[in-house]
């Protein structure tokens, strides 16, 4: 069977052309994870459709209102844009730590959160900031979900024959006076896949007391979940690491992998280190 090939350069393109694939169609973004699938499991695709070509999916636009980041654009590029922005600082954490430098300049936000692994490191964080995904279907027809409805709980996306990802969208000021950060624990420190990815936001008075926080966890379950009671033990209190065996108790129940339930304890206290 011959693959067909689509390269659309305009969005209008892009429009048409998810109109020609099928349930055994592929659609290609940065690659680094396709790629090698289509090298070891001798898929064999009826068309296979590049989003390469499509500037405005690279775009990112960040103002005080909303961060806008299309779908295409690259882990390096993520991080730079966001880096330093004490809201969005968990978003570049997050895409700093994606595999090795050349993953980095390749791998798509896009592509992290489609593939719909559980153990990627950009959705805990998109669920941490409340993040919505623009979703284009054949013919150019565009609706907005939320992140969290992107994933199918068996490592699969939701999207439909014919859509794909361009851009994910960021409210900024429901996170006004929140800092956010992004911790992972991985078999090596770099270069390394999340056994434990957590993403924590906190909102501080002057003094440091916590007002609020927010956590979301990866790389536990099929898909990320928030840690009420976590959350609920850091508010009116200061970020002191000394809370981490507290809060690594609120594990329990939510992995049946001992080791996990013990080492989130380190990574709450690395976590908390970063609010110091």
């Amino acid at each position: 069977m011959n693959t067909v090939c689509y390269c659309p350069n305009t969005m209008e393109e892009l429009g048409r052309d998810l109109g020609q694939l099928t349930p055994d169609s592929l659609i290609l973004a940065g690659g680094t994870d396709l790629v090698l699938r289509l090298r070891s499991r001798n898929l064999l695709p009826d068309a296979i459709l590049s989003l390469d070509g499509v500037p405005q999916l690279r775009e990112i636009e960040i103002s005080p209102e909303r961060a806008s980041i299309g779908a295409m654009a690259t882990m390096a590029r993520v991080k730079e844009a966001v880096d330093g922005l004490p809201d969005l600082q968990a978003l570049a954490d997050a895409a700093g730590g994606v595999g090795s430098p050349q993953i980095r300049n390749k791998g798509t936000i896009g592509g992290n959160v489609a593939n719909a692994s559980a153990a990627a490191d950009l959705p805990p964080v998109l669920w941490l900031l409340d993040a919505q995904a623009e979703i284009m279907g054949p013919g150019g027809a565009l609706r907005t979900v939320s992140v969290r409805e992107l994933p199918d709980g068996n490592q699969r996306n939701t999207l439909a024959v014919g859509e794909v990802v361009v851009r994910f969208l960021i409210s900024r000021a429901p996170l006004a006076g929140w800092r956010s950060v992004f911790e992972k624990l991985g078999h090596r420190s770099q270069v390394t896949i999340s056994r434990i990815g957590m993403a924590m936001a906190l909102k501080q008075d002057a003094e440091g007391v916590i007002q609020d926080a927010r956590i979301v966890v990866g790389a536990i379950k099929p898909v990320p979940f928030p840690l009420p009671a976590a959350e609920e033990i850091l508010r009116g209190k200061r970020p002191d690491p000394e809370l981490a065996v507290s809060l690594g108790e609120t594990f329990k129940g939510n992995t049946r992998r001992v080791y996990k339930e013990n080492a989130a304890k380190g990574v709450f206290q690395d976590t908390l280190l970063r609010f110091q």
